[in-house]
């Protein structure tokens, strides 16, 4: 038997032990598209506010945003700004932003697979082409008008990368 270190080791000693069968878990890829003035809204609420609420494995209170999967699928704040609970006038919650075709009454898991989801995206820690995620929203250029979280995911995990358009 080999040392399964590489996926395609892994993935040969799994049809060993399971038969010829098995397949590996196909990876499932989705683009969620998110109206970009509203997400730079609740991004800069988050960044303003002096208090943070601090989500299921988040290790400390600083700006991020949600990302839910539930009824619906969206984008929230985690900044604290002590204003009422009130509604905009077309009656959505100020700081929370749903992605297009997702609001509420919709299942997503129907392409994002599993039922409830809480994913934090950090507004002020770098990411790998060392901006924050509040720097590329402020960043992204005058005719882009949407905020793309694109998600890979399988058995094993997800990755999500962000871009505009």
């Amino acid at each position: 038997m080999t040392d399964p270190t590489a996926p395609e080791d892994f993935d040969a000693l799994l049809r060993e032990v399971l038969g010829e069968d098995y397949q590996p878990p196909a990876r499932q890829n989705c683009t969620l598209a998110f109206p970009l003035d509203k997400v730079r809204s609740i991004a800069e609420l988050a960044v303003a506010a002096h208090k943070h609420a601090i989500g299921p494995g988040d290790p400390d209170a600083r700006p991020r945003l949600w990302w839910i999967k539930g009824d619906g699928t969206y984008l929230m704040s985690n900044g604290i700004d002590n204003t009422p609970n009130t509604r905009d006038a077309d009656g959505t919650w100020p700081h929370i932003v749903y992605a297009d075709d997702w609001g509420p009454d919709t299942d997503p898991s129907t392409v994002l697979g599993g039922d409830d989801l809480h994913e934090t995206l950090d507004l002020t820690q770098p990411l790998p082409d060392g901006h924050t995620l509040v720097d590329m929203l402020r960043a992204a250029p005058d005719h882009a008008t949407r905020f793309l979280l694109h998600v890979a995911h399988d058995d094993e995990g997800m990755a999500l990368t962000m871009t505009t358009e």
